[in-house]
């Protein structure tokens, strides 16, 4: 297939504002196979490389030429041997490891040759371009039976998204079922490299959704008893549709893989919105999540370089969830990108009552154990405030006004401070208010 060069890309966004598609929809009836050349011929159009391989050989030699661009380095055989055996694709690891090594994980010690070590990555987090997007169809793998797997992306060589097509006017809920049943019987086959899958994406061209590898069981070669706890792990109800920012729906493939699978989009998904939690549980945030996030992050940074906006009203916003969308996971996610913001020194994030207190601390435990810090009293806000260690705080606004008022002129009332208020009571517009936004002259 021929390859094209991207000329101009957008890179700020992972949600697009406002799609309107400009796609002449298809009318006529569809194969399974048109509709994935379709798909990657559009691929390439977006400036993804097309890969010719069909087998694990290929992939394998493959996924060396790619971390090796990524590293800068060329690998020796036994440097390489070291590599797989000892980490990709270590025999006893399983579908956890394997996503740990993606979401936290991704820098191994290689010990060269000459002795001397130095830190290998398998993706770049932090200048997400310099990661290789690669597109590869009808690969092979044999494990309790041979499986030809429709479209697979690879993120410097590793399949970190896997697509199901189905003809238009079959229902998804066939390709969803058949990767399942591809779980079961050959990701975990040869190299087990399908086992790095972070997202699936299934489609039959007029519906397309999303969903991440949240399935921790697998019912693998080794102990096919874990078959029955997979079937009722695995649902679909846990796939999500895409949107745009206005939260409109992008169901066609054509608009979905033209926002979704934009590199910079997807690049974001993988590196900044996927949360591995405690409970070994991969959640991928929703378009909505995305944008609610990223319209604070964006909010504070413009703050940070607006100082006449710093200490004032015009510095915040309001993020409104119903119950049950995922309010937590956004909040956790955004203030673990805030406090990772080097001009930021502390993230507050302030509760109403006591009990809410602990059970936020166990919501946010959940998604990463001693990721924030909850206090018993005053006198421990008070340390956590002035650990340098301690990014992220739970505390309640009773607290907090407390050690306000008896702490008139303490120093962290200088620093760049994210509050963050769950649920705005009407405690949260009283007097107490006004003690805590007196005293932080810069959040």
């Amino acid at each position: 297939m021929e390859n094209y060069k991207v000329i101009v890309e957008q890179s700020d966004s992972t949600v697009v504002t406002a799609f309107e598609s400009n796609k002449a929809r298809q009318k006529e009836h569809q194969s399974e196979r048109e509709l994935e050349n379709a798909l990657i011929k559009q691929l390439i159009n977006q400036g993804y490389e097309y890969l010719d391989v069909q087998n694990t050989k290929g992939l394998l030699s493959n996924l060396r030429k790619q971390i090796e661009k990524l590293n800068k380095y060329t690998f020796s055989d036994k440097e390489w041997k070291q590599i797989l055996d000892k980490y990709l694709i270590n025999s006893n690891d399983g579908i956890v490891e394997k996503t740990r090594k993606v979401q936290e994980d991704y820098i191994y010690n290689l010990i060269k040759d000459n002795g001397s070590t130095q830190n290998i990555r398998i993706i770049d987090k932090n200048n997400i371009h310099n990661n290789s997007l690669q597109v590869i169809h009808q690969i092979e793998i044999e494990g309790k039976y041979k499986n030809i797997y429709d479209v697979t992306i690879l993120v410097n060589g590793l399949p970190l998204v896997h697509l199901e097509l189905k003809q238009r006017g079959v229902s998804i809920q066939d390709a969803f079922n058949q990767i399942r049943r591809y779980q079961d019987e050959s990701f975990w086959a040869e190299s087990g490299l399908y086992e790095y899958v972070q997202i699936f994406v299934i489609s039959n061209g007029t519906n397309t959704k999303y969903y991440s590898n949240t399935t921790r069981e697998q019912a693998s070669k080794e102990n096919a008893n874990l078959e029955n706890k997979k079937k009722t792990s695995h649902s679909f109800e846990f796939t999500s549709s895409w949107a745009d920012a206005q939260n409109r729906v992008i169901e066609d493939i054509v608009d979905f893989s033209e926002t979704f699978f934009a590199k910079h989009a997807l690049l974001n998904i993988l590196t900044k919105y996927c949360v591995f939690t405690a409970d070994n549980i991969l959640l991928v945030m929703r378009p909505y999540q995305i944008v609610a996030t990223e319209r604070i992050i964006s909010k504070i940074k413009i703050n940070l370089n607006d100082k006449k906006r710093i200490g004032n009203i015009e510095a915040g916003g309001h993020v409104w969830h119903t119950t049950g969308s995922g309010k937590t996971l956004t909040s956790f996610k955004t203030a673990r990108i805030a406090s990772e913001i080097p001009e930021i020194n502390k993230v507050l994030f302030v509760v109403d009552r006591k009990d809410l207190d602990y059970q936020t601390m166990k919501e946010y435990d959940k998604f990463e154990k001693g990721a924030a810090n909850s206090n018993t009293s005053t006198a421990v806000l008070k340390k956590q405030l002035e650990d340098v260690n301690v990014k992220i705080i739970i505390t309640t606004i009773q607290k907090l006004t407390i050690l306000v008022n008896k702490n008139k002129n303490h120093p962290i009332y200088d620093k760049n401070i994210v509050l963050m208020f769950d649920e705005c009571h009407r405690s949260q517009f009283g007097q107490m208010h006004v003690d805590i936004t007196k005293s932080f002259k810069k959040y």
